[in-house]
C-alpha cells in the first residue's frame, strides 16, 4: 500500500494555525527585530512563526517578545529549542518538577538551549523596553511524530540525563572545549564577544566555534570571516538557520542546475538555504 504525502496527518500545522499569530515564509527574513508579532496566548507574550522554505520540515523557528516588566508563562515541551536573544535583558528560570530552580541572566547576543521537557520561564528585566528573542526548534518534526499536542506539552517525564537540577553551575557558561573548536556548554552570554578559533579550511582568515548545548541533538556554530573575504561555497541538508550577528554582506544560493540568487544581509537577518543548495 502506498501512503502518499497528501494523506499524512499534519498535527503541527493544525496546532500552528490555532495559535493565531503571523506565519512568515520564504527563505529569508531581512530583520528579525522588525518582524510583526501578535498576542500569543500559549506563550503569554507576543509572537510570530518563522517557517522558511529550506527547513524541509525538519525544524522551525519563531520570534517571541516579552513586554516591559512582564514574564512569559511557565513552559515545558518534548521538542528541543535553541534561543538567541535579539533585544533586551532578562532572566530565565529552569527546573525539573520539584527540583531546585536554576536562574541565569541574558542580554542581546546571548544563546542558550532549553533542556528537553524541563520546566522553564522567561522574564523581562526592563520595566520600559521589550525583550525579543528568536528560537529554532524541532517542534514540527516531534509533533508530527506523535500526532498529539497535549502529550508534547504535558508529559511528566524528566530527562535528568540531559538536565540534572542537582548539578551546580549548569548555566554558568564556562563549558568544556574539545579539540580546536567544539564547546560543550549550556549558555553563551554574548556571541558577539566569544573568542573563536582558526578555521582557515573554510576560507583564509576564517574563525569558528561549534556548540553542543544542553545535550540536544540540534547543534550550532559561529563563523566569522575578515573584511573583503568570503566563506568557501558548500552545501548541506535542510534546516540550517543562518543568523547574521554582525557585519554586512551577501550570500549566493543556488540548487544544483538552477540560477543563482543573491541575498543581501545585515545584523538580525536570517536565511535558510534550500536543501543541497
Amino acid at each position: 500500500m502506498r501512503y502518499s504525502h497528501d494523506e499524512k496527518i499534519d498535527t503541527y500545522t493544525t496546532w500552528q494555525q490555532a495559535q493565531k499569530i503571523p506565519i512568515n515564509r520564504g527563505f529569508f527574513i531581512e530583520d528579525l527585530t522588525k518582524v510583526e508579532v501578535a498576542p500569543w496566548e500559549h506563550k503569554g507574550g507576543l509572537g510570530a512563526f518563522v517557517n522558511l522554505d529550506g527547513t524541509g520540515g525538519t525544524n522551525d523557528g519563531y520570534v517571541c517578545e516579552i513586554p516591559p516588566g512582564k514574564q512569559l508563562k511557565e513552559q515545558k515541551h518534548l521538542y528541543e529549542e535553541m534561543v538567541y536573544v535579539l533585544d533586551g535583558h532578562g532572566a530565565t528560570s529552569i527546573w525539573q518538577k520539584d527540583g531546585k530552580k536554576h536562574t541565569f541572566e541574558w542580554g542581546p547576543g546571548s544563546m542558550f538551549a532549553m533542556p528537553l521537557n524541563a520546566d522553564y520561564q522567561h522574564f523581562n528585566a526592563s520595566g520600559s523596553e521589550a525583550a525579543r528573542y528568536f528560537a529554532v526548534t524541532n517542534c514540527c518534526f516531534i509533533m508530527n511524530l506523535f500526532h498529539n499536542a497535549d502529550y508534547i506539552f504535558n508529559s511528566d517525564y524528566a530527562f535528568t540525563d540531559r538536565f540534572d537540577p542537582r548539578t551546580e553551575g549548569y548555566f554558568s557558561g564556562q563549558g568544556e572545549l574539545t579539540g580546536r573548536f567544539f564547546l560543550t556548554t549550556n549558555f553563551v552570554s554574548d556571541t558577539h564577544t566569544l573568542k573563536l578559533t582558526d578555521y582557515s579550511e573554510r576560507g583564509k582568515g576564517s574563525t569558528n566555534m561549534k556548540f553542543n548545548l544542553a545535550k540536544n541533538t540540534m547543534g550550532a556554530h559561529i563563523s566569522e570571516f575578515p573584511v573583503g573575504t568570503y566563506k568557501k561555497g558548500h552545501r548541506h541538508g535542510p534546516g540550517a538557520h543562518v543568523i547574521i550577528l554582525s557585519g554586512q554582506g551577501y550570500s549566493i544560493l543556488w540548487p544544483q542546475g538552477e540560477a543563482m540568487e543573491r541575498v543581501d544581509w545585515k545584523p538580525g537577518s536570517v536565511v535558510v538555504p534550500p536543501e543541497r543548495s
